[in-house]
């Protein structure tokens, strides 16, 4: 019998991957979903990306001060592109870059193994006092004038006031409210926050008249370590990371208030139950209204990107289908938004405008739930028509597997140039996944698919 109408196939759905692969089920690849004013879901193509400048040497972070770009590649750090004079440290990946105030402000940067000062007067200057730790865990934390570091030994040390390059042995306090090594620093509020191999402990200016000023804020100890410090990210004052506690289970964390919550799904955490997070990239963008915390684990060759706004994640390719290469991003002036390369020494600004990335054609794939209709008898899809904009010079490949994402049929092409974009039959299934691939050099926004049906009667 007929559908008296056609059955609207809804496109957005959460990872739902049964195991720690990626190759079955549902999934959203180099694409975001965002509710209109209707409550309705509509994915959109990530952004592209074009060059910016091609410098030299893997990436190691970059960080606006004053308005202006810096950028670690190698062993050189780079302002606005230009190359400042003398040599850092190119051994230990990303710098965890922040600044301090004062009559003198300057920038500061550290990757672990060694950190240094810099603003236009002095240059860049390695910080050597022999009060400062000979090595040290990535992060920073500004607060009331001093800077703090902390150790693996999660030994907290700060600066003298407005002056990271002087230090003293006095001016030290430990995270020991609990056991664990110490694997990151970063601030919140007014809080210096603590990222231990188990748990995240937190202080505050207690104003110690000798010492550290720190004291601890023992009720806002949280149970859950970093499983690695580059995954931490700030993003817009609510803390990002990859977390893990003591029968070494990741999950993803925000830390808003001091308040910390999960924010992966159970299929998200499937997929981190297999990943190498000994290397680990992250970064986070946040462009006309859209807001992102990328997670990237290269030794896995997967990128993860969790749309905070709509609390969806998602996955992220280059052209090639490999990880998402980008090692940090950076607000530039003039809202723009400025992505590192982890190996080719560019700098890229990403945007919704640019359709491509720098002139590769961006891969999109939409990977539905199994779909068995009003019920288990078998089907016949006479129609399927494709709701998207209306884009000439746009195409939208679709498949279908109907045997649980075993394998799939030849990909047939609709062109989303047509005024009702549409295919014709479609085939017979009881139960059935649709994948739909947009590889056009064009803007691309789908909300759904809708399937006339006529169902039989075994």
């Amino acid at each position: 019998m007929p559908a008296e109408n056609p059955i609207r196939l809804p496109l957005v759905a959460v990872p739902s991957n049964r195991d720690s692969s990626t190759a079955k089920d549902a999934k959203l690849v180099n694409c975001y979903a965002q509710k209109d004013d209707a409550g309705e879901y509509q994915i959109y193509k990530r952004p592209g990306l074009l060059t910016y400048q091609t410098l030299s040497g893997d990436g190691g972070g970059t960080y606006n001060w004053l308005g202006d770009i810096y950028s670690a590649f190698g062993t050189t750090l780079y302002k606005n592109g230009v190359a400042l004079a003398g040599v850092i440290d190119g051994t230990n990946g990303k710098y965890a870059f922040s600044q301090c105030q004062g009559a003198t402000p300057k920038l500061i940067f550290g990757n672990g193994v060694k950190a240094y000062t810099y603003n236009t007067a002095s240059g860049i200057v390695q910080i050597t006092d022999i009060d400062f730790p000979a090595s040290f865990v990535k992060g920073w934390a500004y607060l009331d004038g001093t800077t703090y570091v902390m150790d693996a030994n999660a030994k907290i040390y700060g600066s003298g006031i407005n002056d990271p390059q002087t230090w003293t042995a006095l001016n030290t306090i430990v995270a020991n409210s609990d056991t664990g090594n110490g694997v990151a620093l970063a601030k919140q509020l007014i809080y210096v926050i603590a990222f231990k191999q188990w748990n995240t402990e937190v202080f505050y200016d207690q104003a110690n008249p000798t010492g550290s000023p720190l004291g601890a804020a023992q009720n806002a100890m949280i149970m859950w370590g970093c499983a690695n410090a580059d995954s931490i990210q700030d993003a817009d004052g609510v803390l990002y990371w990859v977390a893990i506690n003591r029968s070494s289970e990741l999950q993803v964390m925000a830390m808003e208030n001091l308040a910390a919550k999960a924010v992966s799904t159970k299929a998200v955490e499937r997929l981190l139950d297999n990943v190498d997070y000994s290397n680990v990239y992250s970064w986070y963008l946040r462009d006309m209204g859209y807001k992102f915390y990328g997670l990237t684990f290269p030794n896995s060759n997967l990128t993860l990107v969790y749309d905070i706004s709509e609390n969806l994640w998602h996955q992220w390719v280059d052209v090639d289908g490999n990880y998402f290469k980008a090692i940090s991003q950076v607000a530039a002036p003039g809202l723009k938004h400025i992505f590192q390369h982890a190996t080719n020494g560019k700098l890229y600004y990403a945007d919704l405008g640019y359709y491509n990335d720098d002139g590769a054609i961006i891969t999109v794939d939409i990977v539905t739930p199994n779909f068995e209709g009003p019920s288990r008898r078998r089907k016949t899809a006479s129609m399927l028509e494709v709701l998207a904009d209306k884009q000439v010079g746009s195409e939208l490949l679709i498949r279908n597997s109907d045997d649980d994402y075993g394998t799939w049929s030849n990909f047939r092409r609709v062109n989303l140039g047509l005024k009702r974009p549409c295919l014709t039959n479609c085939g017979t299934f009881v139960r059935r996944a649709y994948n739909l691939r947009h590889q056009s050099n064009t803007s691309f926004r789908i909300r759904a698919i809708e399937l006339q049906l006529d169902e039989g009667t075994l």
